[in-house]
């Protein structure tokens, strides 16, 4: 009897697991779906359209550029044409820490975008924050490139040919990479 029992018991273990994974891969072939049927906006639709998606929750698809090695909770992303017109996502506390071997993969973000508009000053402040996080790296073609880009915005900025720089931030609520 207690063969019998034990038999009994096992199978309807199986027939649980069996449901359970046939529901788990229901659920994740929904989860494609829905993620598919997402219009994922590049980096230059949103410097296009940025002020109209201002503190709205967006999709956007990029290439990672750069990993933040100071908290590992940050990186850029850019259509890979133009570096410096790049969209930093923030991960907040919600995602575990991220590494430099994600640098180069194409990512999708869903998140709220945020603007961040420089003024000379802010403008000072970002190229000694640069430099200072940089510090070492003073000959590589990276380092020369961006310091010569804030310095350009910079510039227009006291010529008066632009009143501000815009760039934006998005405070992920979900990111995947492809």
């Amino acid at each position: 009897m207690n063969k019998i029992i034990s038999i009994f018991v096992f199978a309807a273990v199986l027939i649980f697991t069996n449901a359970c994974n046939e529901t788990k891969q229901k659920n994740e072939n929904q989860t494609d779906t829905v993620d598919n049927s997402t219009n994922y906006l590049s980096v230059d639709d949103v410097f296009a359209q940025g002020d109209s998606l201002t503190n709205k929750t967006i999709h956007v698809e990029g290439i990672i550029e750069h990993v933040c090695k100071h908290t590992w909770k940050r990186f850029k992303i850019t259509t890979g044409d133009n570096e410096f017109q790049f969209i930093k996502i923030e991960l907040g506390d919600k995602f575990q820490t991220i590494d430099s071997s994600i640098i180069g993969k194409t990512v999708r973000v869903t998140g709220k975008l945020k603007p961040v508009r420089m003024d000379s000053t802010m403008m000072s402040q970002w190229e000694k924050s640069m430099q200072e996080n940089h510090k070492g790296e003073e000959d590589t073609n990276h380092y020369k490139e961006e310091l010569a880009f804030i310095q350009r915005i910079q510039k227009q900025i006291i010529m008066e040919e632009i009143p501000y720089y815009t760039n934006f931030t998005i405070e992920a609520e979900n990111y995947e990479l492809k």
